[in-house]
């Protein structure tokens, strides 16, 4: 067992009798919160775990905090979603004690590739619009879906654990257990590349769309490369263009290839997959419904031998070391970048 000098050297601290949390380990860093390597100290061997903290500084803070541990009790039974272990409140801070995700993040692996080929996306999106649905069943929106918040697991190819439910929202139930209608939220939440446009009406914005648009700019980059734009408001001029070239009845696939003088290289299952998840008027954007009953979803784009059996050596290698980008993505278009998240 370390001594005290040896804990204060590696900066652990003991949050509870149960679990220590190791501070020079960073996982990751966010808008309302860090995200440190801890260790389940009651099981031999010590189990690793990723721990959350977040400032209890303000009741705004707390709220966020007090939120995301009721989401997560509701949601994270899903094999998609990260598992909430445990949690711990101090007047100073509040500790998540969360599954971890040993693969990465999507984030990363994208950035590995510089661009997936669709047999490569295609199974992260079908687990991510799974653990979506999910939510949204039990009455939750995420409203911060982003690369960086979908983690990989090294176990498993395929896998993916939706993380950060800070900005969630739980929905109003009727006593049936099923999603009143009518329901709308007026606050801001999200981040930028992947916010859609409605959220900043000041009428107010239906929630589930939010995700959908959330998951077509995943989906987009994924396969692109790049953001299809800096930010879905009037003054970004991309989102502009976008906007009157949808009012012209151009697909946004098109569109956002065409201001680049270039034909998009998608086929035509994924283009139109896109094109309905990232329409502006999200009164004619797709349902999560129509996402998960579109052609390209429902079927499976990775090679198979004549026995069905899948070619994992070819659509599993690492991406860092053979991946060529399935696209020649502008010099000038807007790059992968980590963002935070806002809530106003």
């Amino acid at each position: 067992m370390p001594n005290s000098e040896t804990y204060a050297r590696k900066k652990i601290v003991k949050v509870s009798e149960r679990y220590e949390v190791h501070l020079s380990s960073t996982l990751g860093e966010g808008g309302f919160g860090s995200v440190f390597r801890g260790q389940d100290v009651t099981e031999s061997p010590p189990l690793d775990c990723a721990v959350k903290r977040v400032s209890m500084a303000s009741e705004s803070e707390r709220k966020v905090y007090l939120n995301e541990i009721q989401v997560l009790s509701k949601v994270s039974d899903h094999k998609s979603i990260v598992t909430l272990l445990d949690n711990v409140e101090s007047p100073e801070c509040g500790w998540m004690f969360l599954e971890m995700a040993t693969g990465g993040e999507l984030f990363d692996r994208l950035i590995d590739c510089g661009a997936m080929s669709e047999a490569n996306a295609w199974p992260y999106m079908t687990n991510l619009v799974d653990a979506i649905a999910y939510c949204h069943k039990k009455g939750v929106v995420h409203r911060d879906l982003k690369l960086e918040n979908v983690m990989l697991c090294a176990e498993s190819p395929v896998e993916v654990r939706l993380i950060d439910f800070g900005l969630a929202t739980q929905l109003q139930l009727d006593d049936d257990g099923n999603v009143e209608e009518g329901q709308f939220l007026s606050d801001t939440a999200g981040t930028q590349a992947y916010r859609a446009p409605e959220v900043t009406n000041p009428e107010g914005y239906s929630p589930f769309k939010v995700d959908v648009w959330a998951l077509g700019i995943v989906l987009f980059s994924l396969c692109a490369g790049f953001f299809p734009m800096q930010e879905a408001k009037e003054d970004d001029w991309r989102f502009k263009r976008l906007k009157a070239d949808q009012e012209k009845g151009m697909g946004t696939c098109e569109a956002i290839f065409k201001t680049y003088k270039r034909d998009c290289p998608f086929a035509k299952p994924l283009i139109e997959l896109i094109d309905g998840m990232l329409w502006i008027d999200f009164e004619r954007r797709f349902s999560l419904a129509d996402v998960q009953n579109s052609a390209w979803m429902r079927k499976d784009p990775r090679p198979y031998d004549e026995n069905g059996n899948l070619y994992q050596d070819i659509v599993y290698r690492s991406c860092a070391m053979d991946c060529e980008p399935a696209v020649d993505i502008p010099p000038d278009a807007i790059k992968i970048t980590r963002q935070n998240a806002a809530l106003k």
